[in-house]
């Protein structure tokens, strides 16, 4: 395929939220189909806050409806960022939204609209058909799994400390995160418990990392 194509076509592509959210507008959801290791939370946030927008996220479940609406309703108002996660354990109310959006009502230009969802034969194909719809599948190989590690690193996290250590201590994090990620394939062979070591637990293995080092002291 290289010889022929192009060695493109055989490396796998970094999700661009950015580009994403550029081809949309109020009236388009996002919807993120889930796979083991693909929770885009950390990525939109990411991006609300690089855009200077503000972002409000709720997890859907029994109960979580009117909770969710009333979200919606000052978000659509208001011009925020609204993540709605699991929304397969709410088929219901992801028909309102459906409704909702193709009534068009008065919506902030700046408003969007996040849905995350297990694929589901009961999900409500109107709001499939309005969405712009997208997946987020964990690279496959140790190359492919550090760059899209490296993808989420912003600057602020690269000049944290100004110690010598710390890149170091960055890339070795990341390498062993990608090494676990990719132990994955294996199941249940080498581990008590399946665990799908996903970019929150890259985030928090950092934050700790982090805490060590303000506790030292470095910068004196």
């Amino acid at each position: 395929i290289t010889g022929a194509l192009g060695g493109e076509y055989i490396e796998s592509i970094v999700l661009n939220l950015e580009s994403t959210w550029e081809e949309s507008d109020c009236y388009t959801p996002f919807i993120c189909f889930l796979s083991t290791g693909s929770d885009p939370t950390v990525m939109i946030e990411a991006l609300a806050k690089s855009l200077n927008m503000e972002y409000h996220s709720i997890s859907m479940g029994q109960g979580q409806e009117a909770h969710a609406s009333s979200l919606m309703e000052e978000a659509m108002k208001a011009g925020h960022w609204l993540l709605l996660q699991n929304c397969h354990l709410s088929l219901n109310f992801c028909q309102e939204i459906f409704v909702i959006l193709s009534d068009k009502p008065q919506v902030n230009k700046n408003f969007r609209l996040w849905i995350t969802t297990e694929i589901h034969e009961q999900f409500p194909i109107g709001l499939l058909q309005i969405s712009i719809k997208f997946t987020n599948e964990p690279p496959q190989g140790i190359r492919a799994s550090l760059t899209r590690t490296y993808a989420n690193v912003s600057q602020d996290m690269l000049d944290y400390c100004n110690t010598s250590e710390w890149p170091k201590l960055l890339y070795a994090t990341a390498f062993l995160h990608t090494v676990v990620q990719e132990r994955r394939k294996f199941g249940a062979l080498g581990w008590n418990i399946p665990y799908e070591f996903n970019q929150a637990d890259f985030q928090a293995s950092i934050q700790f990392i982090q805490n060590h080092l303000d506790d030292l002291d470095v910068k004196k």
